[in-house]
């Protein structure tokens, strides 16, 4: 018999420095003379019963990882059994922290095959265990139960256990345990709507991973900046972010993430309305997941097809694609997840016949050029200027309602000036009151409320004169009033 490798702590403390960089392959080859062969038990002939339990330990949990990224068939099962036998043997020797870290790996295994309830158990087992915060295992099982709240959406209670336990993994945790942390927070606040701060804890977990050296989860935080930019219609930006994380789940070969990352190039796409490319980058994300164990994956990207098929005017073929992703939640993670799939549909096409039957009145404002208009004296003298139609409410209070055109003169602007400016980006327009300082414009609307922006984010339009309220007299001509702010 060959003599075993692994005989001290020290080694089985590099095999978990290995896993948490992320780089398995390496590890597995740190296993050579254990378990040269996955398929089979691994060769714990000659260890004492603590280090023959932290071997299987350490087998399974990163066949568990390896899998889940290079798509090995039947691995997360391989994991659950190694975990398992690993779980009774320290149970055997009552090794409570080991007890507890075996469940939390048996928890990730549950969680990458979509079966969030025993995912969920295992992890309340873990917990269920009298050990410190400033135990490894501890923690991490706390960052478990937030990744099965993300995937069961439930957004407020990730917050939640996370802001009580910031102080906690900043003074104990480590830098992968740090990265992961903010990356679940992060991902928590921007379904919630908090742009601001999700950003925030983005940008810390973009920070930690860097210092981990995990690639894989720093390519999941490119994919999850690029849903935030998503959400801020900073679309350039995403489209950078999502193909710097496409770019290194590729490098590394984690054809899961990959398709993942599909999936979200395909929200943005989506999001500008891109729905033809929207529809080509899903469809290879699917193609992708098929061969996953990710049941999780797999089902969310099917509802974004759906939801494109929506607006591209293919009902059939989205009821086909959201039923492919109900049938999939049915029998991997239970009736609660498939109805609120039919929930998120019905939501979206809601949403779409809402848009259809109020087209003219979109959230955004956009510029209008050429324009026949008859122009008080007073206003006369202006030799250049555009009109801008106003699609919301929040400039009432100053004569600007819903749907008037607004004109906009290319002349000097002053502090407190009712301007108009242009998003380089988006090419959103905007109007409100202007003011600017230290290369920051602030434009504030008649509640009161402003918007900041960078200077060379932006072109200004020029300063608002008039509007048009009252349509077009028997010339054609649209008719424009001085504003009296």
């Amino acid at each position: 018999m060959k003599p075993l490798k692994i005989q001290s702590q020290l080694s089985f403390k590099k095999l978990v420095e290995l896993e948490r960089y992320g780089m398995y392959d390496d590890a597995l080859a740190e296993l050579k003379g254990i378990w040269d062969d996955t398929a089979v038990f691994p060769q714990t002939d000659g260890l004492e019963r603590q280090a023959a339990a932290e071997v299987i330990l350490r087998c399974g949990g990163l066949i568990g990882f390896l899998g889940h990224n290079k798509q090995i068939p039947n691995a997360q099962e391989k994991s659950k059994n190694l975990l398992t036998e690993a779980h009774r043997r320290f149970l055997d020797i009552y090794n409570v922290e080991k007890i507890a870290e075996c469940e939390n790996y048996l928890a990730l295994a549950y969680w990458r095959t979509g079966e969030m309830n025993e995912a969920e158990t295992f992890v309340e087992e873990a917990l269920s265990h009298n050990l410190p915060i400033s135990c490894d295992a501890r923690i991490y099982s706390y960052l478990i139960k937030s990744l099965i709240f993300l995937s069961t959406g439930k957004n407020k209670e990730t917050v939640s256990l996370l802001g009580k336990l910031e102080i906690d993994f900043r003074r104990y945790g480590d830098a992968f345990l740090n990265g992961s942390f903010y990356t679940n927070w992060g991902i928590a606040l921007i379904e919630l709507g908090e742009a601001s701060e999700a950003q925030n804890k983005l940008e810390l977990a973009r920070y930690y991973h860097q210092k981990s050296r995990h690639k894989i989860y720093l390519g999941t935080v490119e994919n999850n900046l690029a849903q935030l930019y998503k959400s801020k219609k900073l679309f350039v930006k995403a489209h950078q972010a999502i193909d710097s994380g496409t770019k290194i789940f590729k490098q590394i070969k984690d054809r899961t993430r990959e398709g993942f990352s599909l999936d979200t190039k395909a929200q943005i796409y989506f999001a500008e309305r891109k729905f033809a490319e929207a529809l080509k980058t899903v469809e290879k994300g699917i193609a992708i997941l098929k061969k996953s164990e990710n049941a999780a994956y797999l089902i969310e990207t099917y509802l974004t097809k759906a939801k494109i098929l929506i607006y591209s005017d293919d009902f059939t073929s989205a009821v086909f694609s959201l039923f492919d992703a109900v049938q999939i939640a049915k029998i991997q993670v239970g009736e609660e997840a498939a109805g609120n799939l039919i929930r998120e549909f019905e939501n979206a096409l809601i949403e779409k016949n809402k848009i259809a039957a109020e087209s003219s009145f979109e959230q955004s404002q956009s510029v209008v050029e050429n324009l026949e208009l008859v122009l008080p004296a007073s206003i006369s003298h202006y030799s250049e200027i555009q009109g801008v139609w106003i699609k919301n409410a929040h400039l009432e209070k100053l004569g600007l309602k819903k749907g008037s055109l607004a004109i906009v003169a290319k002349t000097e602007i002053k502090r407190g000036d009712l301007a108009a400016i242009t998003e380089k980006e988006t090419g959103t327009v905007v109007c409100g009151f202007y003011d600017n300082d230290f290369g920051i414009v602030c434009l504030v609307d008649a509640s009161g409320e402003p918007q900041l922006y960078e200077e060379n984010d932006i072109t200004i339009l020029g300063r608002v004169i008039a509007v048009c309220n009252s349509g077009k007299n028997a010339d054609g001509k649209m008719i424009a009033e001085p504003l009296n702010i």
